[in-house]
């Protein structure tokens, strides 16, 4: 089937194929499992794409392996169960996206960027139709649809404009240039339009932020004046869900004196631990430690967003903690991920070839690891 495409589509989809397999694998393991509906299962695993695509640089194996790392961590898969769902909706919603993405293909001449900004018609339409036939407020799961696809686009916005000067970028639409380049539209409205749904959606997502805004700073985007003001009103309408939402409506579920504790920062190290074991602390320093090496503006912009999160976890005691870190956690896996593919570069390049595929087939297990654990618990 491939055959019959141009090069440059070949190209793209052997690029999204890895998301597409691990997709593919976490909405099986949801349902057959997790005991998970169709709706909920296929949102889930839509997020996982978003994930995989952000890791997809690194390469398939790791790309795969780190978007199942967060698939199957505890908090992820809280998500799973529930009664039966309506598999017409998501069919519909499903279908109606392919429609949109089939249109935009059909209309433009450029077949890749038709797919590109395809996809993300496509992604509208299905989070339009999530959220008027079955979302609701503060809706978890398309929370983790948002924060996936976030992550893919603001590390991919990133890594286009500050590539490294030794690793040029895969030749994704055909150029594999080293030079930096402009964020894509898709990039910077793409990163507007699911910040303001997931701020309407929940506003806790507007700690997310000041992350944004540095990225976009730090590509050198330029950008109307309309959108830094579309950008500054749904932070202020997530600020205001912040304060009435949760701070003065539940102020029972925050220690907001007790932050500089030792052991409110033991906790949130134990947090991290539960969801990827001592291993994955281990791993998401090193890869951090790394990433601002090689790509300070994107550790940089990641280890904004992570204290957000962490500041947040620190004072908040209420339910659903460990789903509410979501974020937190996508951007735990894209330390873990960077670490691995660190320590296989160096191998690969000082020859040690059975260190390379054990350090890669080693983290490809590790998911299987932790979906023993959440299946037996």
């Amino acid at each position: 089937m491939l055959h019959l495409l141009s090069d440059t589509q070949q190209r793209l989809a052997k690029y999204w194929l890895p998301a597409l397999v691990a997709s593919g694998l976490a909405w099986l393991a949801l349902i057959v499992l997790g005991n998970t509906p169709i709706i909920r299962a296929s949102g889930l695993a839509l997020a996982i794409i978003g994930v995989s695509m952000a890791l997809r640089r690194l390469g398939a194996l790791l790309a795969v392996s780190g978007s199942l790392t967060l698939a199957f961590s505890p908090a992820f898969w809280s998500q799973t169960g529930g009664g039966e769902g309506e598999p017409a909706t998501i069919v519909l919603a499903i279908g109606a996206a392919l429609l949109a993405l089939v249109i935009v293909v059909w209309l433009m001449p450029n077949r890749a960027q038709a797919l590109q900004i395809g996809a993300g018609l496509g992604l509208v339409v299905f989070v339009a139709i999530f959220i008027s036939q079955i979302g609701t407020p503060r809706s978890l799961r398309l929370t983790a649809l948002v924060i996936g696809w976030l992550s893919f686009l603001l590390i991919d916005m990133l890594l286009l404009a500050n590539p490294h000067p030794d690793e040029a970028a895969p030749p994704i639409l055909g150029d594999s240039s080293k030079e930096p380049q402009p964020a894509r539209p898709y990039h910077t409205w793409g990163l507007l339009l699911l910040f303001g749904v997931g701020v309407i959606n929940d506003p806790l997502l507007a700690l997310l932020a000041p992350s944004l805004l540095l990225s976009l700073l730090l590509t050198y985007a330029r950008l109307p004046a309309s959108y830094w003001l579309s950008l500054v009103l749904l932070t202020g309408l997530g600020l205001r869900g912040l304060l009435v939402d949760y701070l003065w409506s539940t102020p029972y579920f925050f220690a907001l004196e007790d932050w500089r504790e030792a052991e409110r920062w033991i906790i949130m190290l134990e947090q991290v631990v539960r969801q990827f074991t001592p291993f994955g602390v281990v791993l998401g320093v090193l890869g951090l430690a790394r990433l601002a090496r090689w790509y300070p503006p994107l550790g940089v912009t990641t280890m904004v967003a992570y204290g957000a999160y962490f500041a947040f976890g620190l004072v908040y005691v209420g339910p659903n903690r460990d789903v509410l870190l979501l974020p937190l956690f996508v951007l735990q896996v894209v330390w873990m991920s960077y670490a691995v593919f660190t320590l296989s570069e160096w191998a690969r390049k000082a020859q040690r070839l059975s260190l390379m595929w054990a350090a890669r087939l080693g983290y490809a297990a590790f998911p299987l690891l932790l979906l023993v654990q959440v299946v037996q618990t």
